[in-house]
């Protein structure tokens, strides 16, 4: 696993900017995807090793786990496509910077912060599996796992932390 820096000044994460448009090519929503898990698997891992809080920490420990298992699931698709399966050092770079930011944010800002993203990938998500109806389930997976990632956000900002993680926890994908 990547270290995660500890001297960067990022500032936290507000409104993302549009992460893909219907316009671009299927190949480039893969490598997308892909390397979308590979931030949110370091992020959640960077996050993890910041929070003094065992709970927090632990939840954020199954976050990084349902998408490094997401991450796998898009080895084959993006084999069969001929695409890489690299991750790209930006983004593991970003991802590092995104949790130091994001960790000195209140919990409820940091779980609150979930939504707009996971809106955005799992409307691209399921754009991809329009394209490729061939894999159609992989898209399906990846749409399941955003939306359990908002209702974990959702749950721990209704201050349901002990019900947070259940539709993590009930991804068909999940170990």
């Amino acid at each position: 696993m990547v270290g995660c820096m500890t001297d960067t000044q990022a500032e936290p994460v507000g409104t993302p900017p549009q992460i893909f448009s219907l316009e671009e090519p299927l190949e480039a929503l893969w490598v997308k995807a892909y390397q979308g898990e590979v931030l949110g698997e370091v992020l959640f891992a960077c996050l993890a090793d910041r929070f003094d809080d065992p709970e927090k920490a632990h939840k954020m420990r199954v976050l990084s786990t349902m998408e490094r298992v997401t991450k796998e699931a898009l080895v084959e698709p993006l084999q069969r496509a001929g695409l890489s399966t690299e991750p790209d050092p930006e983004m593991l770079a970003a991802a590092e910077s995104f949790a130091e930011g994001m960790a000195a944010m209140p919990w409820i800002d940091l779980v609150s912060s979930f939504e707009p993203v996971t809106a955005q990938y799992a409307a691209m998500y399921a754009h991809i599996g329009e394209l490729d109806p061939s894999e159609r389930a992989t898209a399906d997976l990846l749409v399941a796992h955003e939306l359990a990632l908002r209702a974990f956000g959702r749950r721990e900002s209704s201050g349901d932390g002990e019900g947070s993680l259940t539709e993590v926890l009930a991804l068909a994908h999940m170990p």
